[in-house]
């Protein structure tokens, strides 16, 4: 059944101690040191979206959990892919006049990112609130393992879990150790919090069951259409087990990776039908004045008391899954279905998620592609983003993950085939190796390959394969994405990422 939130049922910690002990000098000294932080790292052209929030706790060590103690309505978004999407979305549907909520835009999701975008809005005494007007919302999206620690401090009415894959494993490990430290943190989740997560996930399945928490789902309507049937070889579904028997899991049809209608073949868990239900519709482009395809998947999104058309200018099912998650956020806040679906009309995305920029007459679309089910994505819409170059850059700072290994596991050969292919960052010669592999095999072959560790000349080198008025896909991992919009925004039509 659905969970709405009603006024005043939801409790957040009592920090009125930690506000009191702490002297009004030391707000001040905090707020005023990153704001010139912030001040100082513009100058060098960074964006400057964790070292404010960095020097205000070490000033104040109270900063989060009395900001946060301050705001309205709040929303957690945490999961491995479409954090920054569905938390740009959420924020949208929280919209008021005049109003919008705070939150960190830039995707700066550890404590030090989340106290940045909270000094940003506040006072020099640490004062959110503006006179005249309410309590602001705030709109979070939150790192895998920074849950546990500040969960508690931001006291959320709402937490969103997206899904959960396995994503860097030299930092994070396999995924059940991170369904291990959730379960931590849900425990500690303030009264009347809301849980809203994927039911095609059996991972967050079996978290919510064992949570306590009030909870409400969404997922497919049924199987997707572009779909092969169970045992066709998904390269990026990893088995997941029943945590009561360790029976692995059956399905009867897939989504992404191990997201589906799953079952333990004993009967501990299986797939429950979703609170809300979304079913993506035909793909529909239209020109816009640059001459570029610019289009959407039209999404029907059900509940058992309503339904609504969205209509953003998103592609691909994990799209499909994060505006489903967000309207189920925003429905369980008591915002209304048909509204929620209207607010985000049109809208493309945060920077770097399919991101549509011109450089020079060429068409660039810059992709986050992080972990084989972000990057098996990429290749599921190469159909519709039909590129004339494909440029891969992966790097392997601490952002991005030291272990590399996932691009064995990623069915690379549909992006590539018969293109010629740029790869650039730290870990140019991986990419490199991973293609001369599937060159040797029976998979499709691209025409070329080149590269460079540089950013820099492997952009140059793409765009001078790349004919005037044709399509550039760059596919990257975060810092590398991040590197390549700075380029981007120095020759083309990019604007600067949000902070």
């Amino acid at each position: 059944m659905a969970t709405t939130i009603a006024s005043g049922v939801h409790r957040r910690p009592d920090r009125s101690g930690a506000s009191r002990a702490t002297a009004p000098v030391r707000r001040f000294a905090a707020v005023g040191s990153a704001r010139v932080s912030s001040v100082l790292v513009g100058t060098v052209r960074h964006q400057g979206t964790s070292l404010p929030g960095h020097v205000a706790a070490r000033i104040w060590p109270g900063a989060l959990p009395t900001l946060a103690g301050q705001l309205g309505t709040t929303v957690v978004v945490v999961g491995t892919n479409g954090k920054t999407t569905t938390a740009a979305l959420v924020e949208r549907m929280l919209r008021r006049p005049g109003r919008r909520p705070i939150a960190n835009r830039s995707g700066a999701n550890m404590e030090q990112g989340i106290v940045t975008s909270l000094v940003r809005e506040s006072d020099l005494h640490g004062r959110l609130r503006r006179p005249g007007e309410g309590a602001p919302d705030g709109v979070f999206e939150v790192d895998e393992l920074a849950l546990e620690h500040v969960l508690p401090a931001l006291g959320p009415t709402v937490i969103v879990a997206t899904n959960l894959f396995r994503d860097q494993l030299d930092r994070y490990g396999e995924a059940d150790s991170i369904v291990d430290r959730w379960a931590i943190a849900l425990a500690a989740a303030p009264d009347g919090s809301v849980l809203i997560h994927c039911a095609d996930d059996p991972r967050l399945s079996m978290l919510a069951a064992g949570s306590g928490l009030p909870s409400r789902t969404f997922g497919l309507t049924g199987p997707p259409a572009d779909r092969n049937p169970p045992g066709s070889g998904d390269a990026v579904a990893d088995p997941v087990a029943c945590r009561t028997c360790g029976h692995q899991l059956a399905y009867r049809w897939r989504s992404i990776g191990h997201l589906g209608d799953f079952a333990c073949p004993v009967g501990h868990i299986r797939r429950r039908p979703p609170d809300m239900t979304v079913r993506p519709g035909p793909w529909a482009g239209q020109g816009d004045a640059a001459g570029r395809t610019l289009g959407g998947i039209e999404l029907v999104l059900e509940d058992a008391t309503s339904a609504a058309v969205a209509r953003p200018a998103l592609l691909g099912l994990g799209n499909a899954y994060n505006v489903a998650a967000a309207v189920a956020a925003a429905t369980a806040l008591g915002r209304g279905m048909e509204g929620s679906a209207d607010a985000i009309s049109g809208y493309a995305g945060p920077y770097g998620r399919l991101e549509r920029l011109e450089i020079d007459g060429r068409h660039l679309i810059l992709m986050l592609a992080k972990n084989p089910v972000s990057l098996g994505e990429t290749v599921r819409l190469e159909s519709l983003l039909a590129p004339d170059v494909v440029l891969l850059a992966v790097n392997d700072a601490p952002a991005d993950g030291r272990d590399v290994s996932w691009i064995w596991d990623a069915p690379i050969a549909g992006l590539v085939a018969d293109r010629d292919v740029v790869v650039a960052g730290s870990r140019a010669s991986d990419l490199r190796l991973r293609l001369k592999y599937d060159r040797a095999g029976t998979a499709p072959a691209p025409s070329s390959i080149s590269g460079s560790i540089s950013l820099a000349a492997g952009l140059e080198a793409a765009l001078e394969r790349t004919p005037r008025g044709g399509t550039l896909l760059a596919a990257a991992t975060y810092t590398a994405m991040m590197g390549l919009r700075v380029l981007a925004q120095r020759q083309g039509d990019a604007q600067p990422a949000p902070r």
